[in-house]
């Protein structure tokens, strides 16, 4: 094994504000196209979980002396989302409308991008998930009289979404879609610049 220095494994990454991440919703359309009534989740959410939920098989072989091992044999992701009830906002108008539907009516179109500071000063465009979710758990106001009415609900992905990443070089023109698609909200709310990580120093960029 090669010696490591300490030092090497010194390493520093990026710590976020997690309302740099945003999160769209629209009506999914047959050629998975962005919606035309693609809305910003954001209004009155003040708080994002998102979970892996992975399904295990778990088996003892001979050779493991007694040990399980453990296989995931399937993984979905989801997102809780909650807050306060914001009436009139269209994301949240279109999540709570569907409360009373059933089946394949509670499946929306689904887009996750994830922003860090870059060293700039620009919001830098690092990931982005895209598919179909199923809303489930939908509560739309209630609680203390005095309070302001409570939404929350949860997104499941129907299947595997789309995943983009600025670590690799063939995704960043994706990305650069996904930011003209889905421009970010915080480049207007903290007047920044939103650019995809990495494509400056990549010499096919803008071509």
């Amino acid at each position: 094994m090669t010696a490591k220095d300490a030092k090497a494994l010194l390493a520093h990454g990026d710590i976020d504000e997690n309302f740099l991440s945003e999160y769209f919703v629209g009506d999914v359309s047959p050629d998975g196209t962005v919606p035309d009534n693609l809305a910003y989740i954001g209004d009155g959410i003040e708080t994002v979980d998102p979970k892996q939920d992975d399904t295990k098989s778990q088996k003892a072989y001979y050779n493991g002396g007694g040990q399980q091992t453990t296989t995931i044999t399937g993984s979905t992701r989801s997102l809780d989302f909650s807050g306060d009830r914001s009436t009139g906002d269209p994301a949240q108008d279109l999540i709570a409308g569907l409360a009373s539907e059933t089946g394949a009516a509670r499946n929306k179109w689904f887009r996750e991008n994830d922003y860090v500071m870059g060293d700039t000063g620009k919001l830098e465009l690092v990931a982005s998930r895209t598919g179909t979710v199923t809303w489930s758990d939908i509560t739309d106001k209630g609680g203390n009289a005095t309070d302001p009415g409570s939404f929350k609900a949860t997104a499941t992905y129907t299947a595997k979404p789309t995943v983009l990443s600025a670590s690799k070089s063939d995704d960043r023109e994706g990305l650069a879609t996904v930011l003209t698609e889905t421009p970010s909200i915080n480049a207007v709310i903290l007047g920044k610049e939103a650019v995809v990580q990495g494509a400056a120093a990549d010499p096919d960029a803008g071509k």
